[in-house]
């Protein structure tokens, strides 16, 4: 009986241990750093998409703490990562930027800085060329006037510029449409990978929108609406479905800026003006 008493005792012990639970390590994540040119101030990479030994832990918004169930030397990665077509929802790594990938000897109860850092990957094409949608050097892109009344030109300024010279496109009442497009892209993926995507800074106090002239024929589709933004902004456009849907390898933008109305036909404002700087179209 003494016997059975002491081994029932010892196991009231065992099941009345608590299991010891694992002390998480910490991941301070850091806005990345961007070595390209331009550096941080000519991108929007607002997330990082985290992975831990090979194991997906989640997007996180930038900067960010995350708890991490790791111990000792642990591979950390994390692709830089946009929002697609400037949705909030729809929270995409950007592909063009490359990852950032570093060992970190993690403790439970510490925290470790993670500070990453990406530039334009190597292998990208640069539709345009590069820097010729920076408007700053000796070449640029060719740029053409296509509304009817064919009065007023685009232009290159200084003036309020991101940095160097932007586009600037205007409208008023007497002349209340301006359409301009760029010289024809050419050899473009249009099988839906490699992924073909615009990135543009734009700065405008009336909404505008952006189209692709497909093919020879320069047959016209919508891509999208940009709307009113005070300060700088940089968006990133995918326009792989564009190229998917037409087929077409060559593509000229085409932006059109409207002075609107209200629905009674009358203007809502009496001046509009737009300014576009640093436009990418980027593919593998």
């Amino acid at each position: 009986m003494n016997r059975l008493f002491f081994s029932l005792f010892l196991l009231s012990l065992v099941a009345c241990t608590d299991t010891a639970e694992q002390i998480p390590a910490y991941l301070e994540l850091k806005p990345f750093e961007v070595t390209a040119p331009g550096g941080v101030s000519w991108q929007k990479i607002t997330d990082g998409w985290l992975y831990v030994d090979g194991e997906f832990l989640g997007a996180y918004t930038l900067p960010a703490l995350v708890p991490v169930l790791a111990e000792g030397e642990n591979e950390v990665i994390l692709f830089p990562g946009v929002k697609e077509n400037g949705i909030d929802a729809t929270p995409n790594i950007y592909p063009y930027l490359t990852r950032f990938t570093k060992v970190y000897d993690l403790k439970g109860g510490q925290t470790t800085v993670v500070q990453a850092v990406t530039d334009y990957d190597p292998d990208i094409v640069y539709a345009f060329g590069i820097g010729r949608g920076d408007f700053d050097g000796g070449s640029f892109i060719a740029l053409e006037n296509r509304d009817s009344d064919g009065v007023i030109d685009a232009t290159l300024t200084t003036d309020q510029a991101f940095s160097g010279k932007c586009l600037l496109m205007q409208v008023d009442t007497a002349h209340p449409v301006m359409d301009i497009s760029t010289e024809a892209m050419v050899n473009l993926p249009v099988l839906g990978a490699p992924e073909v995507w615009l990135e543009l800074n734009y700065k405008t106090d009336v909404p505008f929108f952006l189209y692709m002239l497909s093919g020879p024929q320069q047959e016209s589709q919508g891509v999208y609406q940009f709307n009113l933004s005070e300060e700088w902004n940089k968006i990133y456009i995918n326009l792989t479905g564009t190229l998917v849907t037409t087929q077409q390898p060559e593509q000229r933008l085409f932006f059109r800026l409207s002075l609107p109305k209200n629905e009674a036909g009358n203007y809502i404002q009496t001046s509009g003006t737009v300014r576009i700087d640093n436009i990418r179209v980027v593919h593998f």
